[in-house]
Formats: structure tokens, sequence, C-alpha cells
């Protein structure tokens, strides 16, 4: 899966450069769970193996969505 990151501070979180971010240099584990959590997403090849990372807690659409 391609992972397109919208921010420049969560790439830059992703590739280790928390230098430029003080927020994230204080909680490494916060930043060890992000980046695990992103490879879990660049390693899914269908959708449907997202269903089994029961921590991304992926849901079914309930109800119809409005256009």
């Amino acid at each position: 899966m391609t992972i397109v990151f919208l921010k420049e501070y969560l790439e830059d979180l992703y590739e280790g450069k928390t230098k430029k971010h003080k927020d994230f240099k204080s909680n490494p584990a916060l930043v060890k769970q992000y980046v695990k959590t992103v490879n879990k997403l660049k390693s899914v090849t269908r959708i449907e193996q997202l269903y089994q990372i029961k921590s991304l807690h992926y849901e079914k659409k309930r109800r119809k969505l409005k256009r």
C-alpha cells in the first residue's frame, strides 16, 4: 500500500527526523508506535488484510452516506 503524508512533520517523524519537533522528542514510545503502525499499513497488499489488524479499529460502514 502506498502511504502519502499530507503533513510534512508526520513524514519527518516517520523518517526519524524528530529534532525539529520538540513535542515528539520527549515521547519516544509514541514515535516508535507511529512508525510501527505506518509499517503495518505499508505491508498490506489488499484492503481485506486491514480487518485482521485489530489495533486499527477498522469498522464497516453502518449506514448510507449522503451524497
